[in-house]
């Protein structure tokens, strides 16, 4: 039965796994700070995992690696951990569907329109002098 409790037991939480080893090694907040160069608040926000707060995922996957590293952690449980937390968006660019078409239609149509326009007008202009 041990053995079933293991396998339902969740990954911890990216921040706490990051404070739960800086814990049980002794290190303090300030001196993560120190070694990061982040503030305080940002260290602690990533530790409670304050999505709302921290910046985007660029520039927090450095920040995850900095503090981990600071706190004797490996970067790339921390990452794998804030990704599986919050994988990231999945952007579908579909520039052929036929929605898109007929808009790319309809903008040839105009500028050819509007070409054809300022041609005439640039031969009935000189045309006339």
């Amino acid at each position: 039965m041990s053995g079933h409790n293991e396998e339902t037991q969740e990954r911890p939480h990216f921040g706490e796994y990051l404070r739960d080893i800086r814990l049980k090694k002794g290190i303090t907040i300030e001196a993560v700070c120190h070694e990061t160069k982040l503030s305080r608040y940002m260290v602690e926000n990533i530790e409670a995992g304050n999505r709302s707060v921290l910046p985007e995922d660029v520039l927090l996957k450095s920040f995850l690696r900095f503090v981990a590293d600071a706190c004797g952690a490996d970067g790339d449980t921390v990452v794998s951990l804030y990704l599986e937390a919050y994988p990231p968006k999945q952007e579908r660019h579909n520039f052929y569907s036929p929605k898109n078409r007929r808009r790319n239609f309809g903008l040839l149509f105009l500028s050819f329109c509007l070409i054809l326009f300022v041609t005439g007008g640039f031969f009935f202009f000189f045309d006339t002098l």
